[in-house]
């Protein structure tokens, strides 16, 4: 008896296609991407994917293709519109698109991890238009020259530095034993935004944390953010008094005779409450 192999759904197809991406295997990724297209002619996003991996292998003209394609589904892609924007200013400058020849680095580097990460912009960044050729997610390099973190492509050319502060402590650490990795996450105006991850603490350095600059911002941001919630919870907090109120008016709305006054009203019974006692310590 034949039986046929049930065809695999978009989401198996998409999630096989990332996997053949960050694992390298191009081929594999063009042939699963141009399956989904060929089966969903306006997924917008195999496009994407498909102009990464052209950029990733130097294609810049087959990428530039792909990312037109998803604009032309979806005019609203800012993927595909960056994209389109950095290779065109690239274009312009005359600078080719190199090919990575690595694989698209696990995205579990870029999760942000409080104390062993920090994001931020290079400083004394070399110019912008040489900058917009750093692939985002691209693993770089940092070493240290003269007291400086200086970060450079894998291939040794300069981009730029970690500012001073975090570089020195970083350098300190290093110095003793730590290792460091630091990926593209892509350019800004001025410059490159980087994440600096810690990936081995030396037992030397077993109480020191790399960032703790990160640590104090994200304990303010969430004091922030717990202030606000309360707030924006209270504008919806009743008292019983309020609750009790509201009850009566509405039910009063629905007796004309709930209004009028009671031939023998009652009279309120007063109970005298003991103070507390001091709490003893």
């Amino acid at each position: 008896m034949v039986t046929r192999e049930k065809p695999k759904t978009k989401r198996q197809l998409v999630e096989e296609a990332r996997r053949a991406s960050l694992d390298g295997r191009w081929d594999e990724a063009v042939e699963l991407n141009r399956l989904l297209i060929e089966r969903f002619p306006r997924d917008a996003e195999a496009h994407n994917r498909l102009g990464r991996i052209y950029t990733e292998r130097g294609k810049a003209a087959e990428a530039v293709e792909e990312y037109s394609a998803a604009l032309r589904i979806d005019p609203a892609n800012m993927i595909a519109r960056r994209n389109l924007q950095r290779h065109d200013l690239l274009r312009q400058k005359g600078i080719a698109v190199e090919d990575g020849g690595t694989p698209i680095p696990r995205t579990a580097v870029f999760i942000e991890e409080v104390g062993k990460t920090w994001v931020d912009e290079l400083v004394n960044p070399i110019a912008t238009e040489r900058l917009a050729a750093i692939t985002s997610g691209v693993q770089l390099q940092i070493a240290i020259q003269d007291d400086r973190l200086v970060v450079s492509t894998l291939k040794g050319e300069r981009l730029g530095e970690i500012e001073a502060k975090t570089a020195e402590r970083v350098i300190a650490l290093m110095t003793g034993g730590n290792r460091y990795e630091v990926y593209a996450l892509g350019t800004s105006n001025q410059s490159l935004r980087v994440i600096l991850r810690e990936v081995y603490r030396d037992p030397a350095h077993a109480g020191k944390v790399s960032f703790p600059r990160q640590i104090k911002a994200t304990r303010a941001y969430i004091r922030e953010r717990d202030a606000l919630r309360l707030r924006d919870e209270s504008d919806f907090l009743l008292s019983d008094e309020d609750e009790d109120d509201d009850d009566t008016t509405a039910d009063n709305a629905d007796d004309p005779d709930a209004t009028a006054p009671d031939a023998d009203p009652y009279i309120e019974d007063t109970v005298t409450v003991p103070e507390e006692e001091e709490p003893q310590i």
